[in-house]
C-alpha cells in the first residue's frame, strides 16, 4: 500500500511538472504574439496620424469629407477635389498651386478674390470711359450738323455773290469798251510825255547817285557803330524762347498693349477730351522739331480728363523709338498757364485732298480755339502775337495780255494782292522773329493727323 501511493504521488508530481512547463511555453508564445500585435497596431496608428491627426478626425470639416466620400476613401475625395480646382483653374489637373499662381498671373500674396475684383473694376472704369467716348460722339455730330448749316449757307451766300459779281462784270465790260477809244488817245498822249519824263529822269538820277554815294559811305560808318551796340545788346538781353519748343506734359506710364498712356496734366491746367500732343523724347528734340518741321516719336489724343493727369490713346507712331515714361509731350497751341495768340492767314489744304480752302482754314481757327489759344482777326503782323499759321501760298498771277478784259483785269487785281499780302505777313513775322508754321509744321507741333 505504501509502494502504490508514492509511486502516485510520483506521476501527479511529473504530471503536474509537464503541465506547468506546457503552461509556460503557451504563455511565452502567446506574450511574444502580443508584443507583435502591438507593434503593428503602433505602426499603424502612427500611419495614421501621419494622414490625419486624433483631434482632427472630430472635426466638423473631416466629419463632413467622411460623409462625402461615401463608400470611397477620404484621400480619393480630396484628390478628385484638387484635381477638379486644377482643372478648373489652369485646366490641369496635375496642376498645384504654385502653376495655378503662373497661370493666372498672380503674385505670391495675390488672391483670385482680388484680381477678380481688379478686372472688375477694369471692366467698370472701361464701360466708364466708353459712355463719356459715345457722349463726345454725340456732341460731335451735333456740330459736325451746325457746321453743315453753315456750309449750306456760306455755298448760298457764295452763289449770290457770284450773280452779283456776273452782273458787275458786265457793266464793266460795256463801260471798258467806250474807255478803250479814250484810252487809245490817252495812251499817245502819255507816250509822249513818257519820253519828256525819261529825259528829266535820267539828268536826276546823275545828280542823286553822287547823294546816294554819299550817304552810303554814312551809311556804313552807321552800321559798324549799330552792329557794336547791337553785340552789347545781345550780351545784356536774353531772347525770348519759342513757344513751340516749350514742353506742355510728361508721360507718367505707358501700357503698349492696348496703347493707352497717361500724362502729368488734367482738369486743373486746361485740358479737354479730343486734344492732341505730339511726343517727344525730350526738349531738345522738340527744338530740333520745331527747326526742321520733322515730327516727334508719336502723335497721342486725350480721351479721358482727369484733376490733375489724363488719358490718353496713340494716334501715330513712329515705330523706330519707343514710348517710355518720362517723354515730353507738346502742343504748340496749348499752354497750361498761358493764352497764346495765334494770326491765322490763308487758305489751308487740311484734309490732303490738293485743295486749300476757306473753309479749311475756318477748321484751323476751330481747333486752335478748342486748345485754348486766341485767334486773332486781322490782316497785319501785331507786336503781341505768339504764332503766326500760313495757309497754301497763292501762286503769282500770270502777266495780262494787252487786250485783257475788264474781268481779267479784275481778278488779276486780286490774285497779286493776295500773294503780296501774304508775302507781307511772311515777311514782317520773320523779321519780328515770331514764329511762322505751314499747315505741315502746324500738324508736328501739335500732334495732329490728317481728317
Amino acid at each position: 500500500m505504501s509502494s502504490k501511493s508514492s509511486t502516485g504521488v510520483i506521476v501527479a508530481l511529473v504530471v503536474f511538472v509537464v503541465l506547468s512547463v506546457s503552461l509556460l511555453a503557451v504563455s511565452i508564445v502567446l506574450y511574444n504574439g502580443k508584443t507583435a500585435a502591438e507593434m503593428k497596431a503602433s505602426e499603424a496608428k502612427a500611419e495614421l496620424d501621419g494622414f490625419i491627426r486624433p483631434e482632427e478626425r472630430s472635426s466638423t470639416q473631416a466629419q463632413a469629407l467622411k460623409s462625402g466620400a461615401g463608400a470611397g476613401s477620404v484621400y480619393a475625395l480630396l484628390s478628385k477635389q484638387a484635381g477638379d480646382v486644377g482643372e478648373f483653374v489652369a485646366g490641369d489637373r496635375a496642376a498645384d498651386l504654385g502653376s495655378m499662381r503662373r497661370t493666372l498671373g498672380l503674385g505670391e500674396n495675390d488672391t483670385v478674390r482680388d484680381a477678380m475684383r481688379k478686372l472688375a473694376q477694369d471692366r467698370d472704369a472701361r464701360a466708364q470711359e466708353a459712355s463719356g467716348l459715345k457722349a463726345r460722339s454725340a456732341e460731335l455730330g451735333k456740330q459736325i450738323d451746325a457746321l453743315n448749316d453753315r456750309l449750306a449757307a456760306a455755298d448760298k451766300a457764295r452763289e449770290e455773290a457770284i450773280a452779283e459779281i456776273t452782273a458787275t462784270i458786265a457793266s464793266y465790260q460795256q463801260a471798258g469798251e467806250s474807255y478803250r477809244g479814250e484810252f487809245d488817245s490817252a495812251r499817245a498822249t502819255l507816250e509822249g510825255v513818257r519820253a519828256d519824263m525819261e529825259a528829266r529822269h535820267s539828268n536826276e538820277v546823275s545828280a542823286l547817285q553822287g547823294e546816294i554815294d554819299g550817304l552810303r559811305s554814312d551809311k556804313a560808318r552807321l552800321d559798324e557803330r549799330v552792329t557794336a551796340l547791337q553785340r552789347k545788346v545781345d550780351a545784356t538781353s536774353m531772347k525770348a524762347g519759342n513757344p513751340a519748343t516749350f514742353v506742355d506734359a510728361t508721360v507718367l506710364d505707358f501700357d503698349p498693349r492696348s496703347s493707352t498712356l497717361f500724362i502729368d496734366i488734367g482738369a486743373d491746367k486746361r485740358v479737354v477730351p479730343g486734344m492732341t500732343f505730339e511726343l517727344f523724347d525730350d526738349a531738345s528734340a522738340i527744338v530740333a522739331a520745331s527747326d526742321s518741321g520733322s515730327r516727334g516719336k508719336a502723335s497721342i489724343q486725350v480721351v479721358k480728363v482727369g484733376d490733375t493727369t489724363s488719358t490718353c490713346r496713340v494716334l501715330r507712331s513712329s515705330g523706330a523709338s519707343p514710348i517710355v515714361k518720362g517723354d515730353v509731350a507738346a502742343n504748340a497751341v496749348f499752354n497750361p498757364n498761358h493764352r497764346f495768340k495765334f494770326l491765322v492767314h490763308g487758305n489751308f489744304d487740311v484734309n490732303g485732298d490738293g485743295r486749300a480752302t476757306a473753309s479749311e482754314a475756318e477748321f484751323v481757327r476751330s481747333r486752335i480755339g478748342e486748345w485754348g489759344g486766341e485767334v486773332v482777326e486781322s490782316d497785319s503782323v501785331a507786336g503781341d502775337l505768339d504764332f503766326v499759321v500760313l495757309g497754301t501760298q497763292p501762286p503769282y498771277p500770270p502777266a495780262l495780255a494787252s487786250n485783257a478784259t475788264e474781268a481779267q483785269i479784275f481778278a488779276y487785281t486780286e490774285a497779286r494782292a493776295a500773294r503780296e499780302l501774304y508775302d507781307s505777313i511772311f515777311q514782317t513775322a520773320s523779321d519780328a522773329e515770331i514764329p511762322v508754321l505751314n499747315f505741315t509744321r502746324f500738324q508736328a507741333l501739335t500732334g495732329s493727323v490728317n481728317r
